[in-house]
């Protein structure tokens, strides 16, 4: 693997400190592997998109991302908001290490930071799909990709919820995950939306969570798109109606487990686009990749086939796109 250039975006954060500990053994075994690399460590929230655009500018193709998915989720964004080359000519390898690796678990990418390694010297890779989103931002329209889901309602209202204690308490854990899970899941209150997916009415009415993903995982584990598939050119939706708290409380275990489609309450959809328009005031927030966004209205977009994703031995792709190991 010498002849090719490797840029290395690390977390130092990311995992409690986890990622800076066992650096030394990442590269040392790089180093034995001829991986021919650079590694540079982040230092605040979104520096890794700058580093990411900066490194595609100096001629870097080939990237490795060790952190948890607010880490992959500022490099793909370098990757997208670059217009220099074609985001389908970029390849990134993850080694997962933080509090959520909800994206990985897609594509059969171990989170044992050994084996993530592997995964990387092997080189199977695939074109999957990304999503961009629109959103509001004090009236003001952003954009942003995300490589594994975005939600509305609940879930959003959690990572919201997580976030604020987070910098408060300025510490980020799964234990603070659970206390903010716990807290909106006995004060939440479901929000008013109309969504439409390519288009046609897919539902209106009040939400207690939607979902919208390349990626089957949520929230540190949750498989709210148990029949996502990250690279047939779709998004899969998820949208589950008013449900009381005593209802959901005995089947959050099924949630976690994939078995959403079971409750009468839930809905399932594919499309290319989704649209979200508020049908009044009460409308909620956006998370994507477990980042906190804006406000409505939402616009969805599937970008099919554009990023050259490292994976797992055993991912079978929907679209036969693999290549051979990188050299």
């Amino acid at each position: 693997m010498t002849a090719t250039p490797w840029m290395i975006i690390l977390n130092p954060i990311a995992g409690g400190g986890k990622t800076a500990v066992i650096w030394p053994r990442i590269s040392n075994f790089f180093i034995e592997h001829n991986l021919n690399f650079e590694c540079v460590f982040t230092k605040h929230k979104y520096h890794a998109v700058t580093i990411t655009i900066e490194a595609i500018r100096e001629g870097i193709r080939h990237f490795i991302v060790i952190g948890g998915d607010g880490t992959i989720h500022e490099v793909i964004n370098g990757i997208f908001y670059q217009k220099d080359v074609p985001t389908d000519s970029i390849t990134v390898g993850i080694i997962p290490i933080g509090t959520g690796t909800d994206m990985v678990s897609s594509y059969h990418i171990s989170t044992d930071y050994q084996k993530a390694m592997g995964t990387i010297i092997k080189g199977k890779s695939i074109l999957t799909d990304v999503g961009w989103v629109s959103f509001q931002d004090f009236g003001i329209e952003r954009t942003r990709y995300f490589a594994n889901a975005a939600g509305i309602g609940l879930d959003a209202a959690v990572i919201g919820h997580y976030e604020k204690k987070v910098e408060q308490e300025n510490k980020r854990g799964k234990t603070q995950y659970l206390n903010s899970l716990l807290n909106q899941f006995l004060f939440y209150r479901c929000k008013d939306l109309r969504v439409l997916v390519d288009g046609q009415m897919f539902y209106e009415g009040p939400v207690l969570t939607c979902s919208i993903g390349i990626g089957k995982f949520i929230g540190s584990g949750m498989k709210a798109l148990p029949l996502a598939i990250p690279d047939d050119g779709l998004f899969d939706i998820t949208l589950v109606g008013p449900m009381n708290k005593v209802s959901l409380g005995l089947r959050i275990k099924h949630f976690i487990a994939g078995e959403v489609y079971s409750f009468k309450e839930s809905l399932h959809g594919r499309g290319k686009t989704v649209e979200i328009l508020p049908n009044s005031k009460n409308t909620g927030l956006l998370e994507t990749d477990g980042e906190p966004m804006g406000t409505p209205p939402y616009q969805f977009r599937i970008i099919p086939a554009s990023l050259r994703l490292l994976v797992g031995d055993d991912f079978v792709p929907f679209v036969k796109n693999e290549t051979e190991p990188v050299s």
